[in-house]
């Protein structure tokens, strides 16, 4: 095994994009990826014993969190648009969801530095689909997106981690 990209210490990149891989949005002041995978499990079960097994990768669950409330990742996310209006000082965004609209696919890639700071290791899942978004105001607290969905198989695969010599931004 490489010695490289095997200690990530730190998210520092999440990045999010349309099932192709373009028009990439940010998802800003990042805290948290979570992968894991969805086995799909069958035992073979003969005279009261496990005999054998097989396992194999459904899907993956994922979750995100971040820092504030970025109306451009929301909008990615939800396939729903986000409008910048004005000039400063008084500029807008705004995002307006209706009931009904169908989520699209799209990648989500996390990108952690090794404890060297030379190295990195990302991971990219290819086909995901948010299942849930939330976060909240509170009295003396910032504001938490937190998100989760889940990752289906596309023609190149389910998820993969790539491990860099040479770190580098996705």
């Amino acid at each position: 095994m490489a010695g490289y990209g095997d200690r990530p210490f730190g998210l520092r990149q999440v990045k999010l994009t349309d099932e192709a891989g373009a028009n990439a949005v940010t998802l800003p002041r990042a805290l948290m990826m979570h992968v894991t995978p969805r086995m799909e499990v069958t035992e073979f079960t003969a005279e009261a014993v496990v005999v054998g097994a097989s396992v194999f990768a459904a899907a993956a669950d994922w979750e995100l969190e971040a820092g504030g409330l970025s109306l451009e990742a929301w909008a990615k996310l939800t396939g729903l648009s986000a409008a910048a209006a004005g000039s400063t000082p008084n500029r807008t965004w705004t995002m307006t969801a209706a009931a009904g609209a169908e989520f699209p696919y799209l990648r989500v890639y996390g990108r952690a530095v090794g404890d060297a700071g030379s190295d990195d290791v990302y991971c990219v899942m290819y086909r995901c689909k948010l299942t849930s978004i939330e976060g909240s105001f509170r009295r003396g607290d910032f504001y938490i997106t937190s998100c989760a969905g889940v990752a289906v198989s596309n023609a190149t695969g389910l998820y993969q981690f790539v491990q860099r010599e040479t770190g580098a931004a996705l």
